[in-house]
């Protein structure tokens, strides 16, 4: 069940999905990001009951993972928060907008150090997938909600064509890395996340 602010944001940006040759609202697109983000930790929370502790399938999603996880963190970064905030924020609270990045980024990369499905990348990877729990809520309850009154739908527009070609401008960066880090899966697709949920043979 949606929570309140989630109903508002989605009844803000529902009506403005880009059809064929229209512009994207960058709080949909955001909230688009939500919920593949939520799938993924769905995906992992999975892994973590059923005692899935290592494999290609879980290096995987987690590689997808923490990729659209610091995608998503750039693209708010550069795009919206100077525009959502203002010319002048106050330095608290642009500290604070980028603080939950920050420890994103900390526990992404002390997961790095440690082979996927380790003791110690677990704890790291938990790390992650509270951080971003509290993260999204917050962003969700207070900040998207903040701005939507502050953007008229053609800034918000703008912003979301600026959103769609950073996306694609970092998928095809990312993508001869991940070609190069994944071993190529068989008999399963690699391009679908539930494969990694209980009872996948």
């Amino acid at each position: 069940m949606l929570r309140p602010h989630q109903q508002r944001l989605r009844s803000s940006s529902q009506t403005v999905i880009p059809q064929s040759g229209q512009q994207a609202d960058v709080i949909e697109l955001i909230m688009a990001d939500h919920r593949r983000i939520r799938r993924f930790r769905e995906v992992l929370d999975d892994a973590i009951r059923c005692g899935r502790g290592s494999g290609w399938m879980l290096a995987h999603v987690w590689q997808r993972f923490s990729g659209l996880l610091e995608a998503h963190a750039r693209g708010e970064e550069e795009i919206c928060y100077l525009p959502m905030f203002g010319a002048s924020p106050r330095p608290g609270e642009w500290r604070a907008a980028v603080a939950d990045h920050d420890d994103i980024r900390e526990a992404i990369g002390e997961a790095a150090l440690h082979p996927v499905g380790s003791a110690l990348w677990w704890g790291a990877a938990r790390s992650v997938l509270t951080v971003i729990a509290g993260h999204l809520e917050r962003e969700e309850r207070d900040m998207l909600t903040g701005w939507l009154p502050r953007l008229t739908m053609r800034r918000r527009r703008e912003l979301g064509s600026q959103w769609l070609a950073f996306a694609a401008a970092w998928r095809l960066d990312a993508a001869p890395e991940a070609r190069l880090n994944v071993p190529a899966p068989r008999g399963l697709s690699r391009t679908h996340p539930d494969a990694a949920h209980c009872g996948t043979k």
